[in-house]
């Protein structure tokens, strides 16, 4: 009996001892490992042999392994073999399509910086922040429309960001918010070959016009119509794709010494049927308001606006401009 023990007791202890030998080279040999430690990811090709400087696939996500193993995050990595510069978000993953952790850069479809866009935002915030610098801005006026103009500041304004030239990318428009009419106070277009805006129309603080957007059916050409008083019309299309608004008809009467009322189309004298006749038929064929949603013009509502993330056709359109 002692004896039977004694040689089931060595067995045991053999076994055991391979088994521990046969797991301790399984360890060894098994590549593609992750290791959590301290707070930090590190991968390993082996248990003693970590990746350096290099790219890494697993479970279909790109990660970028630096010096004695460990993962990158919320850094910009140059790639010698491409010459670029991708972005890693704070879980370790090459993104695409995507905000940095910061939010001051955008990542484009193929994982670097999309460029033109960061430059639209950047350009849009500086440019609407001017609006509102100049809309608080005091200054001294005389005749009734430019007193009424005066008491307005950045609070009674709103803007949008809205594509008014129909070539997709996102212009803005600015308007003073407690008129009933939406009156136009700015018109700037993005430029995407000079990567700047355009402005089209700034208030005039020395002007008695008021000037509102319409535009044609089926999204058609964009209208801005100048008043002066309830005599003077100026009518301006903004073709789509085109980036000024182009003089179409100006409509105004006045008086001659005999106080008789002349009426004049593009500085040509007109009877007043006539006169009436084409303003209504130009006035309807500019189409109807511009349907957007305005918001607050203030800092951090500009902010919030810019960097609301793109749409897929935005992003195609940045991505083929860089």
């Amino acid at each position: 009996m002692m004896r039977a023990k004694s040689r089931d007791a060595r067995f045991t202890a053999g076994a055991v001892i391979s088994l521990l030998f046969i797991l301790i080279i399984q360890v060894k040999g098994y590549a593609n490992n992750w290791l959590f430690k301290d707070g930090k990811w590190y991968y390993y090709y082996t248990y003693d042999d970590p990746v350096e400087n290099e790219w890494i696939t697993d479970g279909g996500n790109e990660y970028y392994i630096g010096s004695k193993g460990l993962m990158s995050t919320d850094k910009w990595v140059s790639d010698k073999s491409t010459g670029e510069k991708y972005y890693v978000g704070l879980d370790g993953i090459k993104k695409k399509n995507s905000y940095t952790a910061s939010k001051d850069k955008f990542v484009g479809p193929d994982g670097t910086e999309l460029e033109s866009f960061d430059e639209w935002r950047k350009s849009a915030k500086k440019n609407l922040k001017k609006v509102i610098s100049a809309l608080n801005r005091k200054v001294t006026v005389s005749s009734e429309q430019t007193a009424y103009l005066s008491t307005l500041n950045a609070s009674n304004a709103a803007f949008t960001l809205y594509d008014l030239n129909g070539d997709g990318y996102k212009d803005f428009i600015v308007i003073n918010k407690e008129s009933d009419a939406a009156q136009v106070l700015d018109i700037q277009l993005w430029n995407p070959e000079e990567e700047e805006f355009y402005a089209l129309m700034e208030l005039d603080f020395t002007s008695d016009e008021t000037a509102v957007l319409r535009r044609e059916e089926n999204y058609g050409d964009a209208w801005l119509i100048i008043s002066r008083d309830i005599n003077d019309f100026d009518f301006q299309r903004l073709p789509r794709e085109e980036y000024y608004f182009q003089d179409v008809e100006h409509y105004h009467f006045g008086y001659n010494e005999y106080g008789d009322v002349i009426y004049y189309i593009n500085n040509d004298k007109a009877d007043p049927e006539e006169w009436n006749s084409s303003l209504i038929y130009r006035r309807n064929s500019t189409g109807s308001g511009i349907f957007a949603v305005y918001h607050d013009l203030n800092e951090s509502t500009v902010d919030e606006q810019v960097d609301m993330y793109p749409s897929e056709e935005e992003i195609a359109l940045f991505s083929e401009k860089g």
